[in-house]
């Protein structure tokens, strides 16, 4: 069988990028992949296992009639534009890591120096009638908020355009049902992605000692791009609560007690996850995504706490633990937080559960597999096509 994937890959600053990178050695072992990736830079390449091709977009076509399925990776970065364009060139498996893609619609259209308003408008008009020419003039003010983004994903479009789709939980899916219910719509979770070898099998305080942390200290961290949907007030609000009970508290972040470390390569990253006793992992409003700093959290058996909405909603309770996004969040926070911090064995069970929890439901075989059987599907019924 053989694939295209098209994906960034590390070194580009993308969630999906790291994501890509972690899975193709599993998938690679069910069949042939091809990637399709620009380079990040005039200089720079991109990385990816051993007997992986990687190609520039601008080759599918020639390439296009060889392949089983090709699957297309879709997020709101901006270095995801050249896969939007790819996946409504040529029709196959839309990869929505988010079902708000808004976003990222804005960027191709607006982005470095666009001004793209009537195919804009008319994008709008197709998926929302009414509220199509209201929103474009919205956005042709300057008026339109992240409000509106949420509330009007954009990726209705997308989806009829594609052969099947795939989202990470169930939620996501009936989403994509609610906007257009002849979809083909598979669920593979968001894998738990394995640290570098070069950190594989570190322990908590060696992780410290690399990184010149405190070794008795509790640490909190917030990992992945710091957005306003990751409710950063209301984590630095349930550290402060923490704080007053445990004062030898610290976290990566802004002041004498929490530092920025800024962007970091996979090695330092994992030495911070396994350096932390606690992860706060917020996400609200949810655009409909997996979280893959979640995922990793629990593969290195973190004590982890997440907002009780979409995906991370449908993980069990015994896996981490949940803030509702109605109430005071900081206060909730604080409160896991003290806990975790003031009752060692309640810390050791929930570790165990979100380490089991990554071993089985979320091995990265199971999702790459998965995959397998989505592209099998496509090629007993209709060919890859280029239009």
């Amino acid at each position: 069988m053989r694939l295209a994937w098209f994906s960034p890959l590390p070194p580009i600053p993308s969630g999906i990028a790291d994501y890509t990178a972690e899975l193709l050695p599993f998938l690679t072992r069910l069949a042939e992949v091809d990637v399709y990736c620009p380079r990040p830079g005039l200089v720079r390449s991109v990385s990816a296992p051993s007997g992986v091709e990687v190609l520039p977009p601008r080759r599918f076509r020639r390439r296009a009639e060889g392949y089983d399925a090709v699957f297309y990776h879709l997020g709101n970065n901006p270095y995801h534009a050249f896969v939007y364009r790819a996946a409504l060139a040529s029709p196959g498996v839309a990869v929505l890591h988010e079902f708000v893609l808004h976003h990222l619609v804005d960027f191709v259209l607006f982005g470095e120096g666009r001004r793209k308003f009537e195919a804009y408008a008319r994008l709008l008009a197709d998926e929302y009638g009414e509220a199509g020419p209201r929103l474009a003039h919205l956005r042709a003010l300057g008026a339109l908020t992240e409000f509106e983004r949420f509330m009007f994903p954009l990726s209705g479009h997308l989806v009829r355009a594609s052969r099947a789709v795939v989202v990470h939980g169930a939620g996501a899916r009936e989403q994509v049902l609610a906007e257009t219910p002849d979809a083909q719509v598979a669920v593979i979770p968001h894998h738990a992605g394995r640290p570098p070898a070069e950190v594989e099998g570190v322990s908590r305080e060696e992780a410290r000692s690399r990184l010149g942390l405190p070794a008795s200290a509790f640490l909190v961290g917030q990992f992945g791009f710091i957005t306003r949907p990751k409710q950063p007030a209301a984590v630095l609000d349930g550290f402060a609560k923490l704080l007053r009970s445990r004062p030898d508290s610290r976290s990566r972040g802004l002041t004498d007690r929490v530092r920025l470390t800024g962007y970091v390569d996979p090695v330092r990253f994992h030495l911070h996850l396994k350096a932390v006793d606690a992860v706060v992992n917020l996400r609200y409003p949810s655009a409909g995504e997996a979280s893959g700093t979640f995922t990793r959290a629990l593969t290195g058996g973190r004590a982890v706490v997440v907002s009780n909405i979409g995906s991370l909603a449908e993980v069990p309770s015994d896996v981490c633990l949940k803030v509702e996004v109605d109430g005071d969040q900081g206060d909730e926070v604080g409160g896991h937080l003290t806990r975790l911090a003031m009752d060692p064995a309640f810390k050791a069970t929930l570790e165990s559960g979100s380490r089991a929890y990554a071993r089985t439901a979320l091995y990265p075989s199971r999702c790459a597999e998965a995959y397998v059987d989505v592209a099998r599907s496509l090629s007993e019924s209709v060919p890859v096509r280029v239009p």
